[in-house]
């Protein structure tokens, strides 16, 4: 136990903004997939069932990352990839992109990016690093 406490103390802020931004499109995200299905339209479907896993995939992917699990980093950008590509396919093809959906999802995938992220998550090995520069991601200097 004494471990998960010294990583909790690591955790960097974007972590824990971008697992509060998942978990609040899980939320969302599920709820518009019951919508679409109970409004019974049939083309709404699959949109409505892309929903529900996004939704799914995006839930699992925040309680990862509030236990900074390695699998919850891949987790994590592998639901901004795929929702940050479904917005752009919805933007060239359907005209009706969802620009904040697209925005959150690049948010994601900038916050998770930094070395120290990775290294929070157990990614790569503090050893091997060094750090001769303080980090540069401006939310971990809040």
């Amino acid at each position: 136990m004494p471990a998960r406490a010294k990583r909790k103390d690591r955790r960097p802020v974007s972590v824990t903004l971008v697992a509060l931004l998942a978990l609040g499109l899980a939320v969302y995200s599920v709820a518009f997939g019951v919508i679409a299905i109970q409004s019974g339209e049939r083309d709404r479907l699959p949109d409505a069932i892309f929903h529900l896993v996004l939704g799914g995939g995006a839930l699992v992917a925040a309680v990862g990352s509030f236990r900074l699990a390695p699998w919850g980093w891949t987790a994590l950008m592998t639901w901004a990839v795929v929702a940050l590509t479904h917005q752009i396919l919805r933007y060239l093809f359907f005209d009706d992109p969802n620009y904040v959906d697209m925005a959150v999802s690049t948010f994601a995938v900038l916050a998770l990016s930094p070395l120290d992220v990775q290294i929070a998550f157990g990614l790569r090995h503090p050893a091997n690093v060094h750090f001769e520069r303080p980090t540069r991601n401006p939310l971990d200097r809040l």
